[in-house]
């Protein structure tokens, strides 16, 4: 799992207390240019996305997901 901090942030230290305080054991990256934001169309800075091998987008969701239905979602990838 890797987080993508967008450039509406401010920076990169900008995302350190919510890493913080949120407890992530992820890496989180530092996106100046939105430019994963752009390719996939998110217009949410939290939002989870699965993607295959090619980076294709297998599933997706704003804000607020399970881990059941990450589960789900892993298991259609088999």
């Amino acid at each position: 799992m890797i987080g993508i901090t967008p450039a509406n942030w401010g920076s990169a230290r900008a995302a350190e207390p919510f890493v913080a305080r949120y407890r992530l054991t992820f890496v989180n990256l530092w996106d100046n240019a939105d430019a994963a934001w752009r390719h996939y169309g998110s217009p949410y800075t939290s939002q989870f996305w699965l993607l295959d091998h090619n980076g294709d987008r297998i599933g997706d969701r704003a804000r607020v997901f399970s881990a059941s239905t990450v589960r789900g979602l892993l298991r259609s990838l088999e």
